[in-house]
């Protein structure tokens, strides 16, 4: 009789811990399955007619009707991106407030007395860049990226690049493919984007590591050859210009767009957002959209989002702590 209650007793256990186990699972199932159910805020660190504005807001109508919810785009400007930065950070951790960062994020640690700090937040993903793109004048005796490099072996310091400024983007850019190739370039500042391409076109320089966006109307006219663009990919609009990437160089700059959330939130919510940035950025009207104004679409998922921000501090960090460059955009 002890042995039977005993039996009985352990078959009721069995059966009730099962179904505690099927409960629990199904709230959670349910509960992964419902999100997001509330409307989501994305918070852009820029003032409204700025790139990442441009972009993002046809991306929050489209994540409409992906989830079916509202999507709210707040624009906090200030500090040159470190305001709305930190409020990323503050947020509520609970998926419903997330963000978008870009270079200037990180720089932001060696121009603000307080910088956002991007282990405060948690990669969802890359959803597109404004690549940097080594140009050259139509006339010049360079037809490839390698003819370029060798040349530069060969002679060095005597290829001179234009640059918007030490410390400027096109100035890091310029530095960055130098440790990438192992080579000496002179570099050249200008006051502005304008005259770092007019030195270009008035053969006063040699060639310039432009962001691509700044260059494609003298691409387009003929006056500026392209000899590589710095993506991961082939570009969409110039299938036929290498990458440096394929040519053997760690070498994928210029300046992004990812989305991030606060430090803290729920897994599976950061995997939901990060499928829906995925197909967002495989949304044919989204790509044209995109490409139309020359930035490109190229999605990275969390952790290769992660690795992509961890290289970047660490090129940036480079940059200032061992070569002493003064980062000023």
């Amino acid at each position: 009789m002890i042995n039977k209650n005993i039996f009985l007793i352990f078959t009721v256990m069995i059966l009730s811990l099962t179904l505690v186990f099927a409960i629990s699972g199904g709230i959670q199932a349910q509960s992964e399955s419902d999100f997001p159910s509330d409307d989501l805020t994305i918070i852009i660190p820029w003032g409204e007619g700025g790139f990442t504005d441009v972009m993002v807001r046809p991306l929050a109508e489209w994540l409409e009707d992906y989830f079916e919810v509202s999507v709210i785009v707040e624009n906090i400007s200030g500090g040159g991106g470190v305001i709305g930065s930190k409020e990323i950070e503050k947020a509520d951790p609970d998926g419903y407030t997330i963000g978008t960062t870009s270079m200037s994020t990180i720089t932001a640690k060696y121009m603000s007395p307080s910088p956002p700090d991007m282990s405060n937040v948690d990669a969802i993903a890359h959803i597109f860049n404004i690549p940097a793109a080594l140009v050259v004048h139509k006339d010049s005796e360079w037809e490839t990226l390698e003819d370029f490099v060798s040349y530069a072996k060969e002679n060095p310091g005597e290829i001179m690049t234009s640059n918007s400024g030490f410390g400027a983007s096109v100035h890091m850019n310029t530095v960055l493919f130098e440790k990438a190739a192992g080579i000496e370039l002179s570099h050249v500042p200008y006051d502005s984007t304008g005259e770092t391409i007019t030195a270009v076109l008035g053969k006063h320089v040699d060639a310039s590591f432009s962001n691509l966006p700044d260059v494609v109307e003298q691409v387009r006219a003929g006056d500026l050859r392209l000899l590589a663009i710095a993506t991961a990919e082939p570009h969409d609009n110039y299938p036929e210009v290498p990458t440096f990437t394929e040519k053997g160089y760690e070498y994928v700059t210029g300046n992004y767009t990812g989305i991030v959330a606060p430090k803290g939130v729920e897994q599976y919510k950061i995997d939901i957002l990060a499928e829906a940035m995925k197909a967002a950025t495989q949304d044919e009207g989204l790509r044209e959209f995109m490409l139309s104004n020359q930035f490109s679409p190229e999605y990275y998922g969390p952790e290769e989002f992660r690795a992509f921000l961890n290289r970047t501090e660490e090129d940036i960090e480079y940059m200032v702590e061992e070569l002493g460059i003064e980062i000023v955009d």
